[in-house]
């Protein structure tokens, strides 16, 4: 059974202001359906503020 993927929309949210793409253009080049060197800086930009964000989470988890 596939799965869907869940994105975070605050990060998407950010990404999209930045750069101005749609939300569908932005799912889609981190899921690899679109290909370029845009693509390749979207999903670059969303895995590093993906996982900046992970990390705020869990250090703030831990300090409770």
């Amino acid at each position: 059974m596939k799965t869907k993927s869940s994105y975070n929309q605050d990060v998407l949210k950010i990404i999209h202001d930045r750069y101005g793409y749609s939300y569908d253009y932005i799912r889609k080049a981190i899921r690899g359906d679109r290909v370029g060197p845009m693509s390749d800086t979207l999903k670059a930009e969303y895995n590093k503020l993906n996982n900046e964000a992970l990390k705020a989470i869990q250090d703030k988890a831990t300090k409770l």
